[in-house]
């Protein structure tokens, strides 16, 4: 089977006689998740139709409707997604896409997992932690594995190291640890830039420790940058590294996705035109996979909020209605794209009566 309970989408993953094997802490939780919703509607039960019935009362009144989420959607559900957006002018917003907008537009040089595993010496976790994001990503690719032209792993053939706001459980298994100041990214990268440069920075980062690391960085045959959600760096300041890091070495960025799909609705909605409505504008939200108000406080929705989702969420306490679904790679079909831009078939592992989110998209669309 495939695990979607992160965007590595890992193929190695078995479920045998009710028993998870080979797959990390997260994609067991995921598969074996039994916090299920009901079908809701005013924060009370009701069976399925009426729950979509009261989705479409909502959809059909609302003037300014937002979708949001779609990251842990299969693909089918969303280009169905789209299609119902553009029938009814809905806004689309999805989140921690601007790196893979940056890789989409080929204005910074990326590569696939594979290549990691193969072919990388310098590995760089800026502001993420894999070990608690994507636990299996150390193991299977970027850093203990062997690969084509690394055969001596983590002990002779590859340097990690962490950029962050904090010491993380990744920073632990790394060579070089540089703790950055809230904000001040930018300020950091004109920094390494310098070093890149060898000039002296002018910095109130330690001078030293940037022209050590400049120095890893430059000796790099094939480095990669994995950039974390927390990477809040002006995207106009992660190409100028990264062209800066291209001139005298040779680095690859990958996005650290938090869902396992938020690849494929990154590059959907890549070039579309968004109606720009903001979301306390939005007379009527749809979370679609996305536990929204687990980011944002519940006050800043102003609309009707509707849910879709397999999962007790935050965001499906508060909806005003609530339409349970199956969830890919679990009890529903599909197809997704992994965080480094394969794509990848999602075939059921087990029965249930639950509806896919495609066909309940589908639903709403043939009745708007």
């Amino acid at each position: 089977m495939v695990c979607t309970g992160c965007a590595l989408l890992c193929e190695d993953v078995e479920k045998y006689d009710g028993e998870v094997r080979d797959a990390c802490r997260i994609g067991t939780a995921h598969i074996r998740n039994r916090q299920q919703i009901n079908p809701m509607v005013d924060r009370k039960v009701v069976d399925m139709d009426s729950a979509i019935k009261g989705a479409l009362d909502i959809l059909s009144h609302a003037k300014r409707p937002v979708f949001v989420g779609f990251g842990n959607s299969i693909t089918e559900t969303q280009q169905t997604g789209i299609r119902l957006a553009e029938k009814i002018d809905a806004s689309i917003k999805t989140f921690h896409t601007g790196i893979i907008e940056n890789i989409l537009n080929n204005r910074v040089k990326t590569c696939t997992l594979s290549d990691v595993r193969d072919y990388a010496d310098v590995i760089v976790f800026w502001e993420c932690d894999p070990m608690n994001t994507h636990p299996r990503l150390l193991s299977k690719y970027a850093y203990y594995p062997r690969g084509e032209k690394r055969q001596h792993g983590w002990e002779e053939d590859r340097i990690a190291i962490t950029i962050d706001l904090r010491y993380s459980h990744t920073a632990s298994i790394c060579r070089e640890v540089h703790k950055i100041h809230p904000g001040l990214d930018a300020d950091f990268i004109d920094a390494l830039i310098d070093g890149l440069h060898n000039k002296v920075p002018k910095t109130t980062y330690d001078k030293k420790q940037i022209l050590k690391l400049a120095g890893t960085l430059k000796k790099a045959e094939f480095g990669v940058i994995f950039a974390g959600t927390g990477m809040t760096t002006p995207q106009d300041a992660i190409i100028r590294l990264m062209d800066e890091l291209n001139e005298v070495s040779n680095f690859h960025i990958l996005p650290m996705t938090p869902g396992y799909n938020l690849r494929s609705i990154a590059a959907q909605l890549h070039g579309r035109a968004d109606s720009g409505i903001d979301m306390h504008e939005a007379d009527c939200v749809l979370c679609l996979g996305f536990d929204l108000l687990n980011s944002l406080p519940v006050h800043e929705i102003n609309g009707k909020m509707i849910v879709i989702d397999p999962n007790d969420t935050i965001s499906s306490r508060y909806a005003d209605v609530v339409i349970p679904c199956a969830a890919g790679g679990v009890d529903c079909a599909g197809s997704a794209v992994r965080m480094d831009g394969v794509e990848v078939d999602l075939p059921r592992i087990m029965e249930s009566e639950r509806i896919s989110d495609a066909s309940i998209m589908n639903q709403l669309l043939e009745a708007m």
